[in-house]
Order: C-alpha cells, then structure tokens, then sequence
C-alpha cells in the first residue's frame, strides 16, 4: 500500500486518484493514518457493501464463535 501525506494527495491530486486505481493509497497528516484513497475501477459493489455493514461483521463475530468441526467429520457425515 502506497502511502503519502495529505499535503502530498493535495498538490497531485489527480495523479494519485489515477494510481488509486491500482492500489490502495494510506493518506496520513502529521504521522498518522486519516484515511484511504480507494479506486473504483475495479471494485466491486456487493463486497463494498458488506465491508461497511456492521450487520454482516457482527454476523462474522457471532459465527467465529460457535464451535467448528473437523475436517475428518465433516467428510464422514457427507459419505452418509
């Protein structure tokens, strides 16, 4: 992930939305993380979606936490 400075973003501001097309860009201001110049060229509207619904992580959170079964019986139970 290509990283730069607000200030950075401002004065090329098309050049890096061009990039963004390709990569994920991490904007930072005095050192930190602020945000993330993301290109939609490629993107995909569905997984956009899920990624900003709190409903759908709470639904990951909840199913990571009910107990898994093995590989071995899971096929055994598909041979049944």
């Amino acid at each position: 992930m290509k990283q730069l400075t607000i200030e950075e973003l401002d004065q090329q501001l098309q050049d890096y939305v061009r990039s963004a097309q390709h990569e994920q860009i991490m904007i930072t201001q005095n050192g930190k993380p602020i945000a993330v110049l993301l290109g939609l060229e490629n993107f995909d509207p569905e997984q956009g979606h899920l990624q900003l619904s709190a409903e759908f992580w709470q639904m990951i959170v909840d199913r990571r936490q009910r107990p898994t079964l093995p590989l071995s019986e899971v096929e055994a139970q598909l041979e049944d």
